[in-house]
């Protein structure tokens, strides 16, 4: 979701559900006995279709909805991390590097609900609304590695990264008005797991792990290019789900 305040008491509230699978490679390369060069690569292709929200106020009028609409919407989203890791010990690797992640969302058959404070009875329908908004985070981060083995075959493991200031730039093409903007601001990110790793007894170059992962991307404040007035409040994307992964040592 993102949000932006204009400076006569109002504000415009954009929420897009998202769900779907991601398909995640990753590569490893062992530069020295402490070091490992890693890239990773995420990628969900079809985000789901859902229903999208648009809420509009003008508090110098009412603190009721100005206007509130729905819309379809579908999209892509891709992330990036490349990192150094270094090993501290047999159960702990910091790590540190670069991440990108980006969302882009496409908005169709747009309805409206509420018109300048008053129910549409029916709904009024926008069966030409073909907007797009884009979204992007990226910036230098750090983390930690940590690795338990509860037995011979079965280990614990767990990682959190975290970027304390990043860049986040927001693209939207409103297709009604001819309208084109940009978001720019700073935020921060998150990206943490927990989960089991096996590895069969006699193939430990072989590893099957399954567990849970969190992405919070959250921005701290930012501008609007079409007036300097206009502040970029919020702008938050979570991305959390279980996974499944199967790695070979060569």
């Amino acid at each position: 979701m993102w949000r932006i305040s204009f400076p006569a008491n109002g504000a415009s509230e954009l929420y897009y559900p998202h769900s779907g699978t991601y398909y995640v490679g990753s590569y490893q390369n062992k530069i020295s006995n402490t070091t490992t060069l890693c890239l990773e690569l995420g990628v969900n292709s079809a985000i789901n279709r859902a229903i999208g929200t648009d809420s509009d106020w003008d508090y110098t009028q009412s603190s009721g909805l100005w206007y509130f609409g729905t819309f379809s919407t579908r999209g892509t989203s891709y992330f990036i991390n490349l990192d150094w890791d270094k090993t501290l010990n047999n159960t702990s690797t910091i790590y540190y590097g670069y991440s990108f992640n980006r969302n882009a969302f496409n908005m169709t058959n747009g309805t409206y609900y509420i018109e300048n404070y008053v129910v549409d009875t029916p709904p009024n329908t926008l069966p030409s609304l073909a907007s797009s908004y884009t979204i992007a985070y990226q910036g230098p981060h750090i983390g930690l590695t940590k690795n338990f083995n509860l037995s011979p075959t079965i280990a614990v493991e767990s990682s959190v990264a975290f970027t304390p200031l990043a860049l986040v730039q927001g693209h939207g093409w409103w297709n009604l008005r001819s309208l084109d903007f940009i978001h720019t601001g700073t935020s921060q990110m998150w990206d943490a797991k927990l989960g089991l790793s096996y590895s069969p007894k006699h193939l430990n170059a072989l590893r099957f792990s399954a567990g849970y992962r969190y992405q919070y991307l959250s921005l701290y404040q930012g501008i609007e290019n079409t007036s300097s007035t206009i502040t970029w409040d919020k702008a938050t994307s979570i991305n959390r789900g279980y996974y499944l992964t199967g790695s070979y040592k060569f």
